[in-house]
């Protein structure tokens, strides 16, 4: 009969290393396999138990630290690596059972909360998760109780990781459940673990692996034991970031995460794609925040990151397997994080303007730094991954408003370059929606660096560009799978063909009365403008009667009726000689004017929503009608 150690490191290497190269037929077949060692193993060690009561064989921790029979921490190792292998294999029931035993086996009773299905957590699940997101959970989860005492058992260095790695799983599991606020519960008892074994322990962990080992100077213990500890932690801060997040509690999972990677890369001991990625989306929290300094670090370490990777998988490239799939997700994770590079300075832009339009930025940005301006950048430095120099990458972009033309420019073209980049790997044959929102964030560029740009006829040709991005994009999309975006992209359009007719009108009452190639002009941008707002207004149309709906949705209500308010201004501005062709494009005006108000007067809840629209579109239904009436008159 094979010895406990050989069938115990066979049935690791089944479940852990052989399982990639399971048939998909039959993804479990390692799995099931070492299952069934593991089984074995568990009755040989229960037997033992049985035949031994005193488990003689047996070792002692620390100094007042109770003796842990190494049979009945074989058995407590075994009955985790089957829970385990359950929850990977979906019998979460039952991997549950199994890992909540091994704990037991080692003393570790008082940790586990007090759960049965899903409802038995120390806070009510649905009032903790309705808090959090209403930003009030902290006062629910803070509690004055005690944390649970610690068993001096489950300190000991062999057990402290095997409990650790429970708890790890526990969480998993929960968070899979999305019982969010237990599986936050196991993850800090883990946490408590990994503190106390540290304040009250001096001897190095021994890893899970290490009750089955033959030679302990084989497996450099020491080392592979502070190693795999501080990596299970690292685990435990990753998993409980994702938990803050399923809570909406951003601030909590933002820190947890980067924690997660300070540590990973001081360890020098993560997947530098996975480790870019979540810089990179990282990133995007603190934007949110309008918080430009650390958004702009992150993705410069992401950067920097993927730099080293791409050296590392050079050199390594000819002789690799597996070359082509490495390189495949270095472009893509490549492209992601040009992508939010793109965004980052399409943000900083939209922020600037909306500076500029409150004008508050000339004052905020030329005073003296602040005591709170101080406190603010030494909070920055804290969130700097100071393993990495990227001053280089940072000096790229600024990470502040910009306030006129030649400050705005540089952004512009850096965002400009990073999403073309983007746009190569997202083609739109193989992912036509990523290329089509990465084409509407260059368009958004273009648009912002225009409300800089004192020139008439240099924001026209910004807007041209626009429209020729977008023309191309939505000629090619089928508007019956693609209904929602086709409808981004006319209305976009339409506001476009409008920003220009307006720089064109502004240019000509400087002038005076329109020159004939001005009018035709003119009137060929606001027919552009109207047709693509008609594009928009005929999707909403319903599908059975072929009319406009009696009550839009609550999310498109707002952009159609400004729509038809468009509509309204746009017949006005057509330029025409003919008396006659004036009537009629007032009485076109006339008539979206009244759309809104009667839609109005028809759902009195919508006036609040477009209250300025409408009060402009009430004084037309007024006026129109008189003038409509001298005009007739003149004719006459």
């Amino acid at each position: 009969m094979a010895t406990l150690e050989d069938q115990y490191h066979k049935a690791v290497r089944l479940y852990q290393e052989e399982c990639h190269n399971d048939p998909i037929t039959e993804p479990y077949k390692s799995k099931y396999a070492a299952r069934e060692i593991f089984e074995e193993l568990k009755s040989r060690l229960s037997k033992q138990l049985d035949e031994d009561d005193d488990d003689d064989e047996f070792v002692s921790g620390e100094e007042g630290v109770d003796v842990v029979g190494t049979t009945r921490l074989r058995l407590a190792t075994v009955i985790y690596h089957l829970g385990v292998i359950a929850l990977e294999t979906e019998e979460l029931s039952t991997g549950e059972e199994h890992l909540n035993k091994a704990l037991t086996i080692i003393g570790e009773v008082n940790g586990i909360p007090n759960v049965s299905g899903f409802s038995s957590a120390s806070v009510n699940e649905v009032e903790l998760i309705a808090a959090a997101l209403s930003g009030d959970a902290e006062s629910l989860l803070s509690s004055d109780s005690e944390a649970p005492s610690l068993s001096p058992l489950v300190l000991n260095p062999l057990t402290v990781m095997l409990a650790i790695s429970c708890y790890n799983h526990l969480g998993i599991l929960w968070s899979h459940r999305a019982g969010f606020p237990t599986s936050k519960q196991y993850l800090e008892r883990a946490i408590l673990l990994y503190k106390e074994y540290y304040q009250r322990n001096t001897t190095h962990p021994r890893t899970i692996h290490s009750l089955f080992s033959t030679s302990i100077e084989d497996e450099n213990w020491e080392e592979n034991g502070y190693s795999s500890l501080e990596k299970l932690h690292t685990h435990t801060l990753y998993y409980l970031a994702q938990v803050y997040g399923n809570m909406g509690m951003d601030e909590k999972s933002a820190e947890y995460l980067h924690s997660t990677l300070q540590r990973q890369l001081s360890s020098q001991d993560c997947d530098l794609i996975d480790w870019a990625i979540n810089s990179a989306t990282l990133s995007q929290f603190y934007l949110k925040k309008e918080k430009f300094r650390v958004s702009r670090h992150m993705l410069s370490s992401a950067s920097k990151v993927l730099s080293r990777y791409e050296e590392e998988m050079n050199l390594q490239e000819a002789d690799c397997e597996g070359a082509t799939n490495k390189r495949d997700k270095f472009n893509r994770c490549s492209a992601d994080v040009d992508r939010l590079w793109g965004h980052y300075c399409l943000t900083v832009l939209k922020y600037s303007i909306d500076q500029a339009i409150n004008d508050d930025s000339s004052s905020s940005l030329s005073s003296p730094q602040t005591q709170e301006d101080v406190e603010e950048e030494s909070l920055d430095k804290q969130l700097e991954f100071l393993q990495l120099d990227v001053s280089d990458l940072e000096s790229e972009v600024v990470a502040k408003a910009v306030k006129n033309f030649e400050e705005a420019r540089p952004l512009f073209l850096s965002g400009l370059r990073w999403l073309t980049n983007a746009r190569q790997y997202y083609t739109m044959d193989d992912y036509a929606s990523d290329h089509v929102k990465i084409t509407q964030d260059m368009s958004h560029l273009y648009k912002s660096l225009a409300f800089f740009e004192p020139s008439e006829d240099r924001r026209s040709k910004m807007h041209k560009r626009r429209i020729d991005l977008l023309t191309a994009v939505v000629q090619e999309l089928n508007p019956t799978y693609y209904l929602l975006v086709c409808r981004q992209i006319n209305y976009e359009l339409a506001e476009t063909y409008s920003a220009m007719m307006t720089n064109k009108l502004a240019l000509v009452s400087a002038d005076g009365e329109p020159t004939v190639a001005q009018a035709k002009k003119i009137n060929t941008l606001a027919t552009s403008s109207i047709q693509h707002f008609l594009h928009y207004l005929d999707s909403m149309k319903d599908s059975t009667t072929g009319e406009q709906p009696e009550q839009y949705s609550e999310d498109s209500v707002r952009p159609a009726l400004i729509a038809w308010f468009h509509l309204g201004r746009l017949w006005s501005k057509l330029v025409s000689s003919n008396p006659q062709s004036k009537l009629q494009n007032i009485a076109q005006s006339l008539q979206n004017y009244k759309r809104v108000v009667d839609y109005c007067e028809r759902n009195p809840e919508c006036q609040s929503i477009i209250a300025e629209e409408l009060a402009i579109c009430k004084e037309m239904v007024a006026l129109l009608p008189r003038k409509m009436d001298r005009m007739r008159a003149e004719m006459s």
